[in-house]
């Protein structure tokens, strides 16, 4: 226990350490008020892993155990918030328990050993909408359910294999009291060898070495940097079982209790950095001067909304800005291509854009040289003169109007209609098209 001890106190250090920092923050401290709705959007699950002590309360009675004289364990547990008053978490406990009973005659002396699992799932609650200020410890409670498996076992052999004989002095000797010489006396091995079970005195006969119990947790989360939280806590396992430690009444507990103080470290590996600043700095921030306007109703107000205005029932990150799960810079909700490339240059439908497209978008068709004015105007005559040499037939879908000659804006339409993917044309199609387009 003395290492359990020692973490403890490295964890209030620290804890108290991280309290001093956020103090000299004045400024921030005035503002940390009330908690968002930040909660619930950054974090990944949170590992956790620590060590303890066991204490036992059945019908064997231990006079020496107590919460911080127990038999050393050890616990792992994997969490994540739901809401920002209550998070989840699976754990599961390793470790054995003991009690020795001796009342001066063999008739009442009792003793049993055995290892342990106790692995389940519970919902804890951090008190957040009680205690409003940010602070470097949070208190919690936590209610569950879980199994529990044991294996009984007695130290009824001494090291020889012959029964241990319990005398009304209190002194364990080579031989049963009243009989023969005084014998010589002898200790105890603390092997437990034998399956309680397979007793031939034993009264429960077969039971199951599994079972159910419920789990209540209680203690205090220590807050040492933006990843590491150090907690303090103790469960209480109600077993749904009497036979934990092989004996069933006794002194009156219906049922076997096993507590388990600890104290744990839980890590989160997960989290991108910006999203576990972000809610370690605004989690407990009330902009009064906003009064919680949210103009555009997509749950971040208007103060910490990156993107005013999006539209309704659209899904958004914990800036208020519509999703963007390629990152080309185009929403989800009107992107066409939502597995664009990494550094890929798209337009304004998210679709990707060639080098052919590039160029052209490059073309301006209302660019013409002073040394062609003469040569277009030319052929602008020619057409009105009933002398156009007539539109390929691959270019007869691109003339709208049907008045056997391309305009500029059906040119364009068409070029449009290429990055759209809703054309049947390539981009060698759109460039012979410019050039007939110049030659009609």
């Amino acid at each position: 226990m003395k290492n359990t001890f020692v973490l403890i106190w490295f964890c209030f250090v620290l804890g108290f350490y991280s309290s001093a920092q956020q103090i000299d923050e004045r400024i921030e401290t005035l503002l940390l008020q009330e908690e968002e709705n930040t909660e619930g959007m950054a974090f990944k699950p949170i590992i956790g892993a620590g060590i303890g002590s066991f204490t036992f309360y059945g019908d064997i009675t231990n006079y020496l155990a107590n919460p911080i004289n127990g038999l050393a364990s050890a616990r792992i547990s994997i969490s994540r918030n739901i809401s920002k008053n209550f998070d989840i978490e699976f754990h599961g406990t390793f470790g054995s328990v003991s009690s020795n009973e001796y009342n001066g005659s063999s008739t009442d002396t009792m003793n049993f050993s055995t290892s342990l699992f106790l692995g389940g799932v519970s919902l804890y609650y951090n008190f957040n909408h009680i205690l409003k200020r940010k602070r470097p410890i949070h208190p919690y409670f936590s209610l569950g359910a879980e199994i529990i498996q044991f294996t009984p076992k007695g130290d009824i052999l001494d090291e020889n294999n012959n029964p241990y004989n319990y005398w009304t002095d209190g002194t364990i000797r080579d031989v049963q009291e009243g009989i023969g010489l005084s014998g010589s006396i002898i200790s105890r091995d603390f092997d437990y060898e034998t399956d309680l079970r397979t007793l031939p005195q034993s009264k429960n006969g077969y039971y199951s070495k599994t079972a159910f119990a419920i789990p209540i947790d209680f203690g205090l989360n220590v807050t040492i940097s933006d990843r590491v939280t150090c907690r303090i806590g103790a469960t209480v396992h109600l077993a749904m079982t009497d036979y934990i430690d092989n004996y069933k009444g006794g002194n009156g507990f219906n049922n076997d209790i096993i507590l388990n103080t600890y104290v744990s470290l839980n890590i989160d590996m997960f989290s991108p950095a910006d999203e576990i600043a972000s809610v370690e700095n605004f989690k407990n921030l009330k902009f009064t001067i906003t009064d919680r306007v949210d103009e555009d109703g997509d749950g971040v107000d208007d103060f910490n909304d990156e993107c005013p205005k999006t539209p309704k029932g659209i899904k958004i990150t914990y800036r208020g800005c519509p999703e963007d799960v390629d990152k080309d810079g185009v929403p989800d909700y009107i992107d066409k291509q939502l597995d664009t490339p990494s550094g890929a240059i798209t337009g304004a439908n998210g679709i990707r854009i060639m080098d052919n497209h590039l160029i052209v978008l490059l073309y301006d068709p209302d660019a013409v040289k002073r040394s062609e004015i003469k040569l277009y105007t030319k052929k602008q005559e020619s057409r009105i003169n009933g002398e156009s040499k007539g539109i390929p037939e691959k270019f007869k879908p691109v003339d709208i109007n049907e008045d056997n000659y391309i305009s500029h804006d059906e040119l364009q339409q068409a070029i449009d209609a290429i990055f759209e993917q809703n054309s049947t044309l390539t981009p060698d199609d759109i460039y012979e098209l410019q050039e007939f387009f110049f030659n009609q």
